[in-house]
């Protein structure tokens, strides 16, 4: 089964992406920070996509992803986030992962996705 990690503090955003994730056979593995996506990832979870929110309270998914990669570097990790691409460059984007706007668009998260379908 192919595993997908959210990081997304907005309840109604990581509810509605893990349930049309999960009908569509991934498995879902959803937090709300980037410190409990790191404690899910060291208590042994192993996704191999994670979708992480630019804007976390407390460490943000810019700082998430280079210690994801640590732990776990065949993670292809993918921002999404309601912020447009320069802001994300002006932070300083040497992090090489894609990017998708909020709202997401399926067909390009499924693009991303693809190849690594539930089935595969």
């Amino acid at each position: 089964m192919v595993m997908v990690l959210i990081v997304e503090d907005e309840a109604m955003s990581r509810r509605a992406l893990s349930s049309l994730l999960g009908v569509l056979g991934y498995t879902i593995v959803a937090t709300s920070s980037a410190e409990e996506a790191l404690r899910v990832i060291r208590a042994g979870a192993s996704p191999e996509f994670a979708l992480v929110d630019l804007d976390l309270p407390g460490m943000s998914g810019i700082e998430l992803i280079p210690k994801l990669r640590l732990l776990r570097p065949d993670i292809q990790s993918v921002i999404i986030s309601a912020t447009y691409r320069e802001r994300l460059e002006k932070a300083g984007d040497d992090l090489n992962v894609p990017f998708l706007s909020k709202p997401l668009h399926l067909p390009d998260l499924l693009e991303l996705l693809r190849g690594h379908t539930p089935e595969n």
